[in-house]
């Protein structure tokens, strides 16, 4: 059995994390444009369960994966069937940004304990 500092569970789930919360932040962003065009149905990504698996050591991603788009109309819909909540968005976006930027500090902090370790 080998061991792979650079390509175990936990570096592939920050690694998969990161990916599917950028792609959130863009879809998020496509949300908030199509707030007045009529029928679009808001969208979110789902990556969470596909994250417990990476974690568990079940499931084994590539670096460039990411979670899957799905349909995820808010609680409210308007008269012309747009189901976008800018209130909602706001909230998913920051949420998002949080989450982005904390993984991104445990990434930096992970390598900078694994450079320290070889030097």
């Amino acid at each position: 059995m080998s061991f792979d500092l650079f390509n175990d569970a936990t570096t592939q789930g920050l690694e998969y994390s990161l990916n599917s919360l950028s792609l959130r932040q863009q879809v998020l962003a496509n949300n908030v444009a199509n707030t007045q065009t009529p029928g679009f149905t808001a969208q979110d990504v789902n990556f969470e369960n596909q994250l417990s698996g990476i974690l568990d050591g079940q499931t084994a991603v590539t670096p460039d994966a990411a979670g899957t788009v799905v349909d995820s109309p808010d609680l409210t819909s308007r008269i012309d069937g747009n189901s976008v909540s800018m209130e909602s968005q706001m909230s998913k976006e920051s949420q998002t940004n949080l989450l982005y930027n904390a993984l991104t500090q445990l990434t930096t902090d992970r390598f900078a304990i694994l450079k320290t370790a070889m030097s």
